[in-house]
């Protein structure tokens, strides 16, 4: 099971912070380059400490409980830099995964003014921090609050719903089928999933259906990371670009998945 299939967003953690081995290791990731489509420059930092400790710190207005802490960078002010970010983070949070460790993502569940207090630096005068990815040992069970959360969520779209051949039918080959699946389950504000996809050959394209706020470029960054590191699994190597001739369907065009 790759950390695709192990995703889940863990609201409850642990009455254990990380140990400093874990530490050590994930300050070493973040000093790994991590490259969105667009190249925005986004250098994430690790609130190694615990956050639940002081509820003031980071804001979460109880969406998360237990001992963790936080990742998060600033980003500018700026959509394809939103989907950078939604991307890079997404890719960490992967990794995390593979270290078997809970993450979630926050969106407009933390107080930003806490957050920066937190970390030392405030640059928004041309810079945002966008989302946070919390990050801690995973308890079990869930919260009550966590049952409230699920239940206000939509459900999760099917296949056919999102996903489309050149002709904008349902897709048909398995192969292309089992990637677009680890892109349906990537996580979205509100369970949303305003990803969009047309495969059309060797070129995949990118679109929002819904680009009201600046959270769904989150979202496709998210999405678009999915389906790199799952093509890559399958060995379908390729380059994100933008194409002047991609469809232009009732949705916005954001990247294309140049296979090689």
């Amino acid at each position: 099971m790759d950390a695709i299939d192990k995703r889940k967003s863990v609201r409850k953690y642990k009455e254990r912070f990380l140990n400093a081995d874990e530490i050590t290791k994930i300050l070493h990731l973040l000093e790994m380059p991590f490259t969105g489509p667009g190249r925005n420059e986004i250098k994430f930092e690790f609130i190694a400490q615990d956050l639940d400790e002081d509820k003031g710190k980071v804001g979460t207005y109880g969406f998360v409980s237990g001992k963790y802490g936080a990742i998060l960078g600033w980003c500018p002010k700026e959509s394809y830099a939103y989907v950078d970010y939604g991307f890079t983070l997404e890719n960490i949070a992967l990794n995390l995964i593979d270290m078997d460790l809970g993450t979630c993502w926050l969106g407009g569940s933390f107080s930003r003014k806490n957050v920066i207090e937190a970390i030392g630096t405030d640059q928004r005068d041309s810079k945002t921090i966008p989302g946070i990815l919390t990050v801690g040992y995973e308890a079990q069970g869930k919260r009550i609050r966590d049952v409230f959360i699920s239940g206000t969520k939509r459900r999760r779209k099917e296949l056919e719903e999102c996903f489309f051949d050149s002709g904008l039918q349902p897709i048909e080959d398995e192969e292309r089928k089992y990637i677009l699946e680890g892109v349906r389950w990537a996580p979205s504000a509100m369970n949303r999933q305003p990803t969009r996809v047309i495969w059309d050959g060797n070129k995949v394209h990118f679109y929002l259906a819904d680009a009201k706020i600046d959270l769904r470029y989150i979202d496709i960054g998210i999405a678009m990371c999915h389906f790199e590191r799952r093509s890559r699994n399958e060995g379908l190597k390729g380059k994100w670009i933008i194409d002047s001739e991609a469809p232009k369907p009732n949705w916005l065009y954001v990247y294309t998945y140049l296979i090689e």
